[in-house]
């Protein structure tokens, strides 16, 4: 791995990309990509790096999964590691997470928003469990807020809330509700549906709800405009 950040940071994505590929079987070669990916993000803080090594690892498990010689077992691992890439690179370009010194360029966004579509087709083609689906939507619904594609926002987040309705449906309910205020910030029953997700999450003590507490506040301030009516007092950002 630090051959590889040590490419990087020389500024040669393809002398990095050869070195990943140059040893080993296609699915080692994966393996590095996929342990690669999360490392740059939460270690290096390499957005680029991200962008150029996870493009790469989806292009190789994908061409090496349709290669004559592949077997059916192995068809299905290449695949779904392009899908744990896919959603990886979708989800750390997306701005909605205010992540400390991690600034997506319109590029970087735009290129997440295709491996959110990616991710979704190769969750059904594998037959992923519901939540999996699930989370496939949201991303979906995540990238179209940072596009302003509201519309679309509303119907992912709602399939979402579909594909696995026996999941906990306050972060979906949370990011419709913060769809529909982007789209209306007036929008009186959005408002008081995000107003009570909020307190059902401040409620709870179980860590999932602290993160989805977390969540939703911040996407909310990221995307939803702020009101003009002074009578109305604004929703409260966390502490």
């Amino acid at each position: 791995m630090t051959e590889i950040r040590d490419l990087l940071r020389a500024g040669d994505s393809f002398a990095a990309i050869e070195h990943i590929q140059r040893h080993g079987n296609p699915l080692e070669i994966a393996a590095r990509y996929q342990a690669l990916v999360p490392e740059l993000y939460w270690k290096a803080r390499d957005l680029p790096a991200v962008v150029a090594i996870g493009r790469a690892g989806i292009l190789y498990c994908l061409g090496q999964s349709l290669t004559a010689g592949a077997s059916p077992e192995d068809v299905e691992k290449l695949r779904s590691i392009a899908k744990e890439l896919a959603y990886n690179v979708a989800s750390f370009t997306w701005p909605g997470w205010e992540e400390p010194g991690i600034h997506p360029t319109p590029d970087e966004i735009a290129l997440g928003r295709d491996c959110a579509k990616l991710n979704l087709r190769l969750a059904i083609e594998l037959k992923k469990p519901p939540e999996r689906v699930s989370m496939a939507h949201w991303l979906i619904g995540a990238h179209a807020l940072a596009a302003d594609d509201h519309e679309t926002a509303e119907k992912e987040f709602r399939l979402a809330l579909d594909a696995a309705p026996t999941n906990d449906a306050a972060i979906n309910m949370g990011y419709l509700a913060i769809a529909r205020l982007c789209r209306n910030p007036s929008d009186a029953a959005a408002r008081t549906s995000f107003d009570g997700i909020i307190a059902q999450l401040k409620s709870r003590t179980d860590e999932d709800a602290k993160d989805y507490l977390a969540q939703l506040l911040t996407a909310r301030r990221h995307f939803v405009p702020p009101r003009s009516d002074p009578a109305i007092s604004p929703i409260p950002h966390p502490a």
